[in-house]
């Protein structure tokens, strides 16, 4: 399914000068004059249009269309796309589109080739569309260039081709498409571009946010606050979010609420926290559902309520937010403002944990040791622990290595116990780290040097895998 593309037809392409109709003096009776009185005629049209007087400009546009002029005929088109002074009419739009096209007129091209690409007063047809799109874009035409660059991006109608995308984008961005010059930014920020370029990517999406592009502009933020392609610089981010934000974008509301709660680039200010937050919230953002409900769990700038927490970890546990997920299953685990329920905690740490939270893999295993809102599971225990000690989870690597040790629900392994007992051992908590280091000492007097040694190795393979994901 093709997805819709947001942007309207840049009427500012069409600012008409004498020149566009200079007379040739060569040209003989009515036609010299039609074309003397059209340079006067259509910027008025044109006008008209910008003023919204539409019936005006569309008697204007459909005499000169008449007369086979094709900026007339594009814009009697637009005019009929959009039922501006006359009742909408898309197959009428493709028609007179159609008439622009076949006298080469770029705007025309482009206009019919998303007639085309929508199947919208014509048959759907992603070729022709292509095909369209092409001719106008080797005409110069900015948002077939555009339109270029998204189809190559996403494999739309030819083969996926982001160096391809790049160079189409390219062109139109240079030609001031917003949308062509944020795309640009993005894919020079995750380096589809071929590499990462932060500084490219940052001046992109300056462009882009100096026209008003509200995404632009929350990325400048987000580039400012981490210091990529510009040095680091809170306030400056907080300018940004706050813009963006202020235009309704969620995930700057989210982080402007985040930047008001931590005082980064502002003064600490909980209630202008609580304000973006609620706001982003109530668009659905999952991330920002989950920390109001943090907020409101542990009475944070709001009173105290823990059923209220629990509405707002729901609201996005059901979008999957794994966190918040953790949360509701948290909640019920304890009883903290709903009666205690282990088997509904244990649904909703298994959700979590099957969407990688480390926290939730680590109870999980903890309820199939223990049995907790479900059967014993040794085996299920043990492989839980192991995917959060994967994680870097200190409590779930030393039970794990008590399990290898053991050879509970696991083969009894000294060199794995070691390995991660070892890794426990390094924990920041003193009580994990106290009895990992114990346990581990009392698993290492079974073990030969060269075993000890091999453990040790494991451990170091771990822990960087881990670490460098964090």
């Amino acid at each position: 399914m093709k997805k819709w593309i947001n942007f309207a037809f840049l009427l500012s392409t069409l600012e008409l000068t004498t020149s566009i109709f200079a007379a040739d003096m060569s040209v003989q009776g009515v036609q010299y004059f039609q074309e003397k009185l059209a340079v006067q005629k259509l910027p008025e049209a044109y006008m008209d249009v910008k003023n919204k007087e539409y019936d005006k400009a569309f008697t204007i546009y459909k005499h000169y269309a008449d007369l086979n002029m094709p900026v007339a005929q594009y814009m009697l088109g637009y005019l009929y796309q959009n039922g501006f002074g006359t009742a909408k009419d898309n197959d009428l739009a493709a028609a007179w589109y159609g008439k622009a096209n076949a006298q080469v007129f770029p705007p025309g091209e482009f206009a019919l080739g998303m007639m085309y690409y929508y199947g919208i007063g014509v048959s759907q047809g992603l070729t022709e569309a292509v095909a369209l799109f092409n001719q106008a874009a080797l005409h110069n035409d900015a948002l077939a260039q555009y339109m270029l660059g998204y189809l190559y991006a996403h494999g739309y109608g030819m083969t996926q081709s982001l160096a391809t995308a790049v160079d189409w984008y390219t062109k139109a961005a240079t030609q001031g498409v917003v949308q062509a010059q944020y795309n640009l930014g993005l894919m020079y920020y995750s380096g589809e571009a071929g590499s990462r370029d932060y500084s490219k990517a940052f001046n992109w999406f300056s462009l882009a946010a100096q026209q008003g592009s509200v995404k632009a502009k929350f990325m400048l933020g987000l580039m400012y606050s981490l210091g990529q392609g510009v040095s680091l610089d809170k306030a400056q981010a907080f300018n940004w979010y706050k813009q963006a934000a202020d235009k309704g974008l969620t995930v700057a509301q989210y982080n402007l609420g985040i930047a008001y709660y931590n005082g980064q680039g502002t003064s600490v200010n909980l209630g202008l926290a609580l304000a973006s937050l609620t706001s982003a919230a109530n668009q659905g953002l999952p991330r920002a559902q989950y920390f109001l409900g943090y907020l409101t769990f542990n009475g944070i700038g709001v009173t105290k309520n823990p059923q209220k927490a629990l509405e707002w970890y729901m609201k996005a546990a059901e979008q999957n937010f794994a966190e918040a997920q953790f949360a509701v299953g948290y909640v019920f685990h304890n009883g903290a403002g709903v009666l205690k329920d282990d088997h509904q905690a244990f649904t909703w740490y298994l959700t979590a944990a099957k969407a990688g939270s480390a926290n939730a893999q680590y109870m999980v295993g903890l309820f199939y040791q223990q049995g907790i809102g479900i059967l014993s599971n040794l085996q299920l225990a043990a492989y839980w622990y192991g995917k959060a000690a994967e994680q870097g989870m200190d409590n779930a690597q030393m039970l794990l290595g008590v399990m290898y040790a053991q050879g509970q629900g696991i083969s009894k392994d000294s060199k794995l116990a070691y390995t991660w007992l070892n890794l426990a051992s390094t924990s920041s908590n003193n009580e994990v780290r106290d009895a990992a280091v114990k346990l581990r000492d009392e698993v290492a007097k079974g073990m030969s040097v060269n075993d000890i040694n091999a453990a040790k190795q494991l451990s170091q393979s771990y822990f960087n895998k881990y670490s460098s994901q964090q």
